[in-house]
């Protein structure tokens, strides 16, 4: 069975990669396993902030942020019938989904990159090129 790992920020871009990649999933004969993933960048401890701020708390923050940026998504696979796990992360993005994918054992990831052009890309670095370097499976860019 293949396997799809899809990477959503929450952000509008992320209804066209998760409409994407449905459409990707009704090409195969049998409906791949689908793994919706969304990675937080983690907070900065700015010298202690996250002590007084507290583990618990930290982590809650994460899991409502990530439920609120798969939401949306997750609608869209679900009126599309097609059953998705869903993955919250804290780590460097690009880093994240190219570990998940292979731990996975992905067979693609699918993606949006807000078409920021070469040399932006070379200027701030990009999400979605570094993901394409660090991922060991092919990569499906969703222009915005």
């Amino acid at each position: 069975m293949a396997r799809i790992l899809i990477a959503v920020d929450g952000s509008s871009h992320s209804a066209r990669v998760a409409k994407a990649a449905i459409r990707l999933a009704a090409a195969y004969t049998q409906p791949p396993e689908l793994h919706l993933i969304y990675v937080h960048l983690p907070v900065p401890t700015l010298g202690g902030l996250i002590k007084p701020v507290g583990h618990e708390a930290l982590q809650r923050y994460y899991r409502e942020e990530g439920e609120d940026a798969v939401r949306g998504a997750k609608k869209l696979f679900d009126r599309a019938r097609l059953a998705c796990a869903t993955h919250i992360m804290v780590g460097p993005v690009a880093q994240s989904l190219a570990r998940e994918a292979k731990k996975l054992k992905c067979d693609m990831i699918v993606m949006g990159t807000h078409g920021m052009g070469a040399v932006s890309g070379m200027l701030l670095g990009s999400v979605a090129a570094k993901t394409v370097h660090l991922a060991r499976c092919p990569v499906l860019l969703v222009r915005e």
